[in-house]
């Protein structure tokens, strides 16, 4: 399995042809992607500073019938406050919300992380990240 990232999933949402390629080879290797309750999150966000928000809004509904999601757990949350801890030690901060998305992964043995977004999820120890 794979974590898709929020900038992945968007750019799945407004046709981008690289990501659709991804996906594409993500599916003949055999690797099952899944998506954060906290991309969710983040995409209605997105969905409700738009102009059409109802039209974003069912390009949503659409994505959480194509995969599968993951919630924040006790176990997860764990994993968060570690990331967060080290990163400050390391003084480099980065989006909370990336940091749960990273955390809600690893706590499901998940490492790999699609996405646009290099700079930030590469600061988290044991994460690989595949871009596109």
């Amino acid at each position: 399995m794979v974590c898709l990232d929020t900038t992945f999933v968007a750019d799945l949402l407004r046709g981008n042809p690289e990501a659709e390629k991804k996906l594409n080879d993500l599916a003949k290797a055999g690797d099952d992607p899944f998506i954060t309750v906290i991309t969710i999150a983040e995409l209605y966000y997105g969905a409700y500073k738009s102009q059409k928000v109802e039209k974003e809004k069912a390009k949503i509904k659409q994505v959480l019938d194509d995969f599968p999601i993951a919630e924040m757990d006790e176990y997860g949350a764990e994993k968060f406050g570690d990331i967060l801890s080290i990163l400050e030690k390391a003084g480099q901060r980065i989006a909370d919300r990336d940091i749960m998305i990273a955390a809600i992964a690893l706590s499901r043995g998940e490492k790999t992380m699609v996405t646009r977004n290099r700079k930030d999820f590469e600061r988290i120890p044991t994460i690989k990240v595949v871009t596109y």
